[in-house]
């Protein structure tokens, strides 16, 4: 287990997304409707709008400093789970970004492999400082630095987010450019809109991580159609090559459905990814 200033062991549902995580900043512009920092005894620390370095750092400076310190301390875990940014703020807005593209960089140069989630597609504009680091990384590496986008098709639950179109508008530079490209289907606000963004992602995206919304009232999913919503974008995703997890919020949901036979269940299990992106083992 990982507890330092910058990297930490993530628990829970966190962990689906990355086994090593590193927060700079608390803090979040976006606002979105259904932000789980917001809920519970943190939602003042944690969900507020202004971003603010961690107070462990005395300055951009010193958290890279350590964020180097703990890489090479852990780099063994580093090189085998990769680095996750970030679970408290969004990692790619114009407070953030600068520091996350330090920390990819300093990732790359021990082989560590970094993973962004950002509702932010602006960063791709930033010409003076962003766009000329993601240039300047060697073709032949890129494909080891992952960057998704959350992808609800909800913009009006998303005010101060880009819209899920220049989202996946900057996914397709991205993958243009040969960087790994994720989706982060979570949370399903509701099915149509989900299946929508991933229709329209498709192309660009080498990767999909479906969720459902937490905090919600038990019958907010209807049993049958979730499971044959599932069953029908792991179908699409996977007959275009590429790779679905299902987070275990969905796995939990579906095998609860009475109606749902173990076999079906299994058989649908059988055409996704686990975590780390081998073969999801059934049995």
């Amino acid at each position: 287990i990982i507890n330092g200033k910058a990297l930490y062991t993530p628990k829970g549902a966190a962990m689906e997304y990355g086994r090593i995580g590193c927060n700079f900043y608390t803090g979040c512009p976006h606002e979105c409707e259904y932000c789980y920092l917001k809920r519970g005894i943190t939602g003042k620390a944690l969900g507020k709008t202004d971003v603010t370095l961690k107070k462990y750092f005395k300055d951009e400076e010193d958290a890279i400093e350590v964020f180097k310190r703990e890489i090479n301390k852990h780099k063994e875990e580093c090189l085998l789970h990769g680095v996750f940014f970030s679970f408290t703020t969004d990692p790619m807005i114009p407070e953030t970004r600068w520091l996350t593209m330090r920390s990819i960089v300093a990732c790359r140069t021990l082989g560590i492999v970094p993973t962004v989630l950002t509702k932010d597609a602006t960063f791709l504009e930033d010409e003076e400082r962003i766009l000329p680091l993601l240039i300047a990384t060697p073709k032949q590496t890129r494909k080891y630095v992952r960057i998704g986008f959350t992808l609800t098709g909800r913009d009006d639950m998303e005010p101060n987010a880009s819209t899920n179109a220049e989202r996946i508008k900057a996914m397709d530079k991205l993958h243009r450019m040969g960087f790994s490209t994720f989706a982060s289907i979570e949370p399903v606000v509701d099915w149509e809109s989900s299946m929508r963004v991933i229709e329209q992602s498709l192309p660009y995206c080498d990767h999909y991580k479906i969720g459902l919304r937490s905090g919600v009232k038990k019958d907010y999913y209807n049993h049958a159609e979730t499971f044959e919503r599932v069953s029908f974008l792991v179908e699409v995703i996977t007959k275009a090559h590429r790779d679905v997890y299902l987070k275990q919020s969905v796995r939990t949901f579906i095998g609860n459905d009475n109606n749902v036979t173990l076999s079906q269940f299994e058989s649908l299990m059988a055409r996704t990814v686990d975590m780390d992106g081998k073969p999801f083992l059934v049995r």
